[in-house]
């Protein structure tokens, strides 16, 4: 069911891609928020989400990107030029590869940016690319080894993640940032900016724009840390019919623990005190001595 969903977010992200609305270009003045549309994502397929964090009191925008780049740089200055637009310490939600292009922003427009937040982005990249033109995004390319550290060059910098990516194989490629994932309810990296659930679970991170953002200072590097580990993760146990069974068997087993009822042992009567008498006669008498037969005496 999942899987299905996700096939028609990825046709419903497609579709508006190619509608005219894709390419007009705002001015973002007064937006604090800046959402990058990902891979052939257009701008209408953010509205759900635009219009949730509008209720929330950010004001909100959403950029253009172009539909045939020539090169890399070229889709990279598209966008530099709108976040330039912006105020200072705006926040960007990049979607998808939407993170691996303000990976490479000019200085000058990456300071503008004061937050930086992934939603499913393929920081180790994905085998999606490998042998087409975007290659550089292949899974574990040269480019992306060289550039997905840039991330940490952001003020603050949270990668947030699907459980488990239908779009982009394998899951580890969404990784990054030594456990500040947060997985969301509804897996696949399309359903991140759509269903419900994940709009409710990115609206509580963000709160609202009363709240303030704390960026603890970065400590000394450390090359263990350098690179980060891959986590192990059974994602079987996820399935709603694995889900369900295990409930079940739960339930049933509390259910069996309630009726067997430990009973008390009985305890032991003490004994009495009283010495049982023999039966018959209490104190019998003694019984005489046989008196001694008296001698006969004989005649002489």
């Amino acid at each position: 069911m999942f899987r299905f969903i996700e096939y028609l977010e990825r046709f419903w992200a497609l579709l508006s891609f190619y509608l005219p609305s894709h390419l007009t270009v705002e001015r973002n003045q007064d937006k604090n928020i800046l959402i990058v549309p990902g891979f052939k994502a257009g701008r209408s397929y953010y509205l759900r989400l635009k219009s949730n964090l509008d209720n929330l009191g950010f004001k909100v925008g959403i950029l253009s990107t172009l539909r045939n780049p020539t090169s890399l740089e070229e889709a990279v200055g598209y966008l530099a030029k709108q976040i330039l637009t912006a105020p200072n310490e705006v926040t960007l939600i990049a979607h998808n590869t939407g993170g691996l292009l303000v990976l490479i922003l000019p200085d000058e427009a990456r300071r503008k940016v004061k937050r930086l937040i992934t939603l499913g982005t393929p920081f180790h990249g994905s085998d999606r690319f490998t042998n087409t033109r975007y290659s550089y995004w292949g899974y574990e390319s040269d480019w992306v080894k060289m550039n997905y550290k840039n991330a940490l060059f952001f003020p603050l910098f949270q990668p947030l993640s699907a459980i488990e990516d239908f779009s982009f194989p394998p899951q580890e490629s969404t990784e990054f940032g030594q456990g500040r994932d947060l997985w969301f309810d509804i897996p696949g990296n399309y359903n991140l900016v759509r269903r419900n659930e994940n709009i409710r679970t990115l609206r509580e991170f963000l709160g609202t724009p009363k709240d303030s953002i704390n960026i603890a200072q970065n400590p000394k590097a450390n090359p263990e840390f350098a690179v980060p580990k891959k986590i192990e993760v059974d994602f079987s146990k996820y399935e709603p019919s694995v889900y369900k069974k295990n409930k079940e068997s739960l339930a049933k087993k509390n259910s069996a623990e309630k009726k067997i009822e430990v009973k008390p042992k009985s305890k032991a009567k003490p004994k009495s005190s009283v010495v049982a008498k023999p039966k018959g006669k209490s104190n019998p008498k003694p019984k005489p001595a046989p008196k001694p037969k008296a001698k006969k005496k004989t005649k002489r």
